[in-house]
């Protein structure tokens, strides 16, 4: 087996694993049990796709042809909404506390720990993938 692809996306990995599987070629997906919606994919290096050696200037030959695959561009629209939803969570459990700890100063660390725990939301992260094809045109 050789790797053809090294993905940080999931969404992107099995995109490119069905494209693949469509074509008639066997592909294996390293790390797919590590799917989900947090860095631990990323931290393993991402989703590795290989193909047969016999089949890889085949699946070359997919990808290339596949239009809009391996442009990339970063959305922010993820990363608006966590701090969005942080700093609503904030502002309530400030808005809540603010009388306790005006009423009990030792009631403040709690109440930090509870609003700060919001900053543990796991964020699908966002990369370039890594494609390695062969482009000698031997499909």
């Amino acid at each position: 087996m050789i790797p053809i692809a090294i993905i940080n996306s999931r969404s992107e990995t099995m995109v490119v694993a069905s494209l693949l599987d469509a074509a008639g070629i066997l592909v294996h997906i390293g790390g797919y049990n590590h799917a989900s919606v947090s860095i631990y994919p990323l931290a393993l290096g991402g989703f590795r796709l290989t193909v047969p050696a016999f089949q890889h200037a085949q699946a070359s030959a997919v990808i290339l042809d596949t239009p809009g695959l391996g442009e990339f561009s970063y959305s922010y629209g993820l990363r608006r909404a966590v701090v969005k939803f942080l700093l609503l969570w904030v502002g309530i459990i400030s808005f809540l506390a603010i009388p306790w700890i005006l009423y009990d100063p030792e009631f403040w660390h709690p109440s930090l720990a509870i609003a700060l725990s919001v900053l543990g939301i796991p964020v699908n992260p966002q990369g370039r993938s890594e494609y390695f094809l062969d482009v000698s045109g031997e499909a």
